[in-house]
């Protein structure tokens, strides 16, 4: 092998061996963002953002189902905002675990998975 060949073998292989961003916050905002979990990511604390960030955007279509379904069930739509009530209840629980461990709780674009700015 010659040695420029080497050189440039070693010099590439830091990018094709990169590793997965495995902290807590990737996890939260692949949760958020409704992507798959990273298979490379093994760490407990990795799982439990994923399934906070997974279980936040649940809600919030929950929460938007109930909406147009209030509007199209108005002798119902009293049930369905008390739901609504409960929702945002749950939502701002893991609002507050996240702001707590530092993780963001601004809104994501689904495209993109960075913040939307206003």
């Amino acid at each position: 092998m010659s040695p420029r060949f080497f050189l440039a073998l070693l010099l590439a292989a830091p990018v094709a061996c990169a590793a997965a961003s495995c902290t807590e916050v990737d996890g939260w905002n692949a949760g958020r963002r409704g992507a798959a979990a990273d298979a490379a990511c093994t760490a407990d604390a990795y799982a439990e953002a994923f399934r906070l960030g997974e279980s936040l955007a649940a809600l919030k279509t929950r929460r938007e189902a109930l909406d147009a379904q209030a509007a199209r069930l108005p002798d119902q739509a009293g049930a369905l905002r008390r739901q609504q009530r409960q929702i945002d209840v749950d939502i701002e629980a893991i609002h507050g675990v996240a702001t707590l461990r530092g993780w963001p709780v601004q809104t994501l674009s689904r495209e993109s998975g960075r913040k939307d700015t206003p």
